[in-house]
């Protein structure tokens, strides 16, 4: 993972629950249409590692593809 910041981050709920929030939208993050709230803090956790690492794998696509334009 690079130095800039992460797309998504585990945030706790007042209730005492944690979400996954997508930075980029300024939302909750989606996942299969499902929105990432009211997670075990594990389960939030697991889900923002493979949610940031598909974003970074999408985002180095998106780069090599505008490079060959």
């Amino acid at each position: 993972m690079s130095d800039r910041a992460l797309r998504f981050e585990c945030v706790m709920e007042p209730n005492g629950r944690w979400m996954v929030w997508d930075a980029r939208l300024d939302l909750p993050a989606q996942f299969s249409a499902l929105a990432l709230i009211g997670l075990r803090h594990d389960e939030a956790a697991s889900l923002c590692r493979l949610l940031n690492e598909t974003a970074s794998e999408t985002d180095a696509i998106y780069v090599r593809q505008s490079r060959a334009s």
